[in-house]
């Protein structure tokens, strides 16, 4: 083996794994596209749509925003941020119920998200999500992160 990093049961060196930083571009849209079309295949359809909320100011500026996405009957929040004069005042909160309104519409019924005890679990209960789940022993044991769902109900 040429390195510890080789796998003992790939013999083709053909194909060379590459490690690369950058996550956009041509290659990781067909990569994208190509899971998506495997997904659509096995389980019959893919109504993947992507979901943005932007918390803005009479003047049109940002100054939170929460980016994720809907699958099937699935919301999937991926970033929540409110700038920090803003925090505390039920402007995570709107963002959160607008996004959890335009997943009911899409048809979905649960939605899920994760964050680290450094971050947002207590906002997430609050507004109704429990923990369905722990990752402990990142960053040399310091950091947890905690995975929370709801039911998304009419």
């Amino acid at each position: 083996m040429s390195s510890s990093t080789d796998s003992p049961f790939v013999a083709d060196t053909t194909y060379k794994a590459s490690v690369e930083t950058h996550q956009g571009g041509a290659d990781v849209d067909w990569l994208y596209a190509r899971m998506a079309a495997f997904n659509a295949q096995a389980s019959g359809g893919n109504d993947h749509l992507p979901l943005v909320v932007f918390l803005r100011d009479e003047q049109g500026k940002p100054h939170g925003g929460l980016l994720g996405w809907t699958l099937w009957s699935w919301l999937h929040i991926d970033t929540l941020w409110v700038s920090e004069e803003l925090r505390g005042q039920g402007h995570g909160q709107k963002l959160l119920f607008a996004a959890e309104k335009a997943a009911r519409i899409r048809g979905c019924t649960l939605a899920e998200v994760d964050t680290f005890n450094f971050q947002a679990r207590a906002f997430y209960e609050k507004s109704g999500y429990t923990v369905f789940g722990t990752l402990t022993g990142i960053g040399r044991g310091q950091f947890e992160r905690y995975y929370l769902k709801k039911e998304l109900k009419n």
